[in-house]
């Protein structure tokens, strides 16, 4: 049983989990990834405590990759300055 769930667990990881699209995805939507570690974080619990492990880890991967995306766009935004002083010659 416990080989064929690791089995599982690495073919849902080389299918779908580790695209370079997720990146780039929209941070409110889930990925299969995302679902099936829900399910295992939620497995044996009752209905509140499943809807209260649900919203928090929702919101924990929002927070983090809205994190993510300001960096990108810091380091964006600082790449860009430096090159305007190059073109400006400072």
């Amino acid at each position: 049983m416990r080989k064929l769930a690791m089995t599982f667990f690495i073919l849902a990881l080389l299918l779908g989990g580790l695209s370079g699209t997720a990146d780039a995805a929209d941070c409110g939507k889930d990925t299969p990834i995302d679902r099936i570690g829900d399910w295992f974080g939620t497995l044996g619990k009752k209905d509140m405590e499943k809807d209260q492990i649900l919203a928090r880890r929702k919101a924990d991967r929002m927070l983090a990759c809205a994190k993510r995306k300001a960096q990108k766009a810091a380091k964006e935004v600082q790449k860009s300055g430096e090159d305007m002083k190059k073109r400006l010659g400072l």
